[in-house]
């Protein structure tokens, strides 16, 4: 099908649904050569599925797939000039620290996030009409790629998230961010409630562990500069959320055990949250 992408007309990737399920409409979204698409131009207010395809590749020796986002902003240009800060500072050191954690706070006040991820990653979420934006957090950091716009307009449809007891939640105040789970031993068709009912912004990563890993194990990693040795080549990313988002996640989520971690950095002092005790051991079933 051809569809209304940022000004060109192209064909979608063929790999994609049309519907979402329920009548839950679909919007792709994709990276072509350094410009973010949209699979259309407008779409209505209520639950939304996305999907993403093809993402920029970031190069150099700490490179590889960035993922896409999605956002609002009344300035979308100076939520876009916190990222360098963000994403490509040190947190040992205090002044990097210092401008990621101003850079969080300005992106909170000017921006909301409606999450996002790499190739592959699938997600539902309500959007309210207004203005919408595409990214890639990374590639628009080092000013390779170029934000897409969408809007939501016209008669909401109806739906809902997708149903699962599978919950993760980020709660707690600024600078103290704890995880809360539920329903994890049985997360079914994959499917992943993830929800932020903190004060700051967070992105979930659930890297895959060997069994037996301890919370002592996890804590001597954290404090030391070598690479541990528990993890497992399984993991899964979703980005960031707002406060007062959540999202139903797609997850290829694998039985085993897990790290839940976010390390996005703090609005206190720019230590990602990880170290400050943003972890937990989870098992999937």
């Amino acid at each position: 099908a051809l569809v209304l992408t940022t000004g060109a007309l192209v064909a979608a990737p063929a790999s994609f649904a049309d519907d979402g399920g329920g009548g839950i409409p679909v919007m792709k979204i994709w990276v072509q050569g350094d410009q973010a698409m949209t699979s259309a131009a407008t779409i209505t207010p209520g639950i939304i599925q996305f999907e993403v395809g093809d993402t920029f590749v970031v190069p150099g020796e700490n490179g590889g797939p960035d993922t896409l986002a999605v956002f609002s902003s009344d300035n979308p240009d100076l939520a876009e000039a916190q990222l360098p800060a963000i994403v490509g500072g040190d947190p040992s050191d205090p002044a990097a620290g210092a401008a990621a954690a101003l850079g969080m706070r300005t992106l909170h006040a000017v921006a909301t996030i409606y999450g996002g991820g790499q190739k592959g990653t699938v997600w539902q979420v309500r959007l309210n009409p207004g203005t919408y934006y595409v990214f890639g957090p990374t590639s628009a950091a080092q000013h390779l790629a170029k934000r897409a716009q969408f809007t939501v307009e016209g008669t909401p449809h109806g739906g809902a998230l997708h149903s699962t007891s599978a919950r993760v939640l980020a709660r707690g105040p600024v600078g103290n961010n704890k995880w809360v789970t539920a329903g994890l031993k049985s997360i079914g068709d994959g499917w992943l409630r993830f929800s932020n009912r903190s004060k700051e912004l967070h992105f979930l990563n659930m890297s895959g562990v060997k069994p037996g890993t301890t919370p002592a194990m996890v804590r001597k990693a954290l404090s030391s500069p070598d690479n541990p040795t528990f993890f497992t080549n399984v993991a899964f990313d979703f980005d960031v959320i707002s406060p007062g988002v959540s999202v139903a996640i797609k997850g290829p989520l694998k039985e085993g055990e897990y790290l839940l971690a976010c390390f996005i950095p703090s609005e206190a002092d720019g230590m990602p949250h990880a170290f400050m005790g943003m972890w937990k051991l989870v098992e999937v079933g």
